[in-house]
């Protein structure tokens, strides 16, 4: 968990989302870091297993490949997840306000099929752990277009689909 609660990991994450793999040098021009602390956190992220170096041929270029493309944690798992969860809330509440404010320069079929939704639910921890599951099987049918650029579509672009599962609570808004 504490692997993930730094925001160039996560950063790291995300680009490696988007290419098959890169190495410390493509993923610092990506997200405006130095190639050795790339370097530092992708060795760091290879250590807990959420990266792994591609075998190359000879020369130094390492490239790196990501090995999860989603993230899912609890964070009811210690001190750790409870500060990878605020991390991870605060990076996708300001990437969905940052992308959010330009939506309105995005093609009409874009902005007609992206957006929010809320849907309230009466279940149990059981049939709650259900749907979730269900959902992301769902979202699982495009993983292979992650790793691989010859799997997507050629309009295909990288749509994030945030997934959060909590009680409601009208009155904490």
């Amino acid at each position: 968990m504490r692997a993930l609660a730094h925001p160039t990991r996560l950063a790291l994450l995300e680009v490696l989302n988007l290419h098959p793999s890169l190495t410390a040098t493509e993923a610092s021009e990506l997200i405006g870091i130095s190639p050795t602390n790339c370097a530092f956190h992708l060795r760091t992220l290879g250590r807990y297993g959420f990266v792994e170096e591609v075998e190359t041929g000879p020369g130094r270029r390492r490239p790196w490949r990501i090995k999860e493309t989603d993230i899912r944690f609890s964070d009811t798992e210690g001190e750790a997840a409870s500060a990878l969860a605020d991390v991870m809330l605060d990076h996708w509440l300001t990437r969905i306000r940052a992308v959010q404010g330009r939506r309105h320069t995005l093609p009409a079929a874009w902005q007609e099929v992206l957006g929010g939704s809320q849907t309230i639910v009466y279940a149990t921890t059981a049939e709650t752990a259900e749907l979730v599951e269900d959902l992301r099987a769902v979202l699982s049918r495009y993983a292979d277009r992650a790793r691989d650029p010859d799997q997507r579509p050629a309009d295909a672009e990288a749509v994030e689909i945030l997934v959060f599962t909590q009680l409601f609570d009208a009155l904490s808004s």
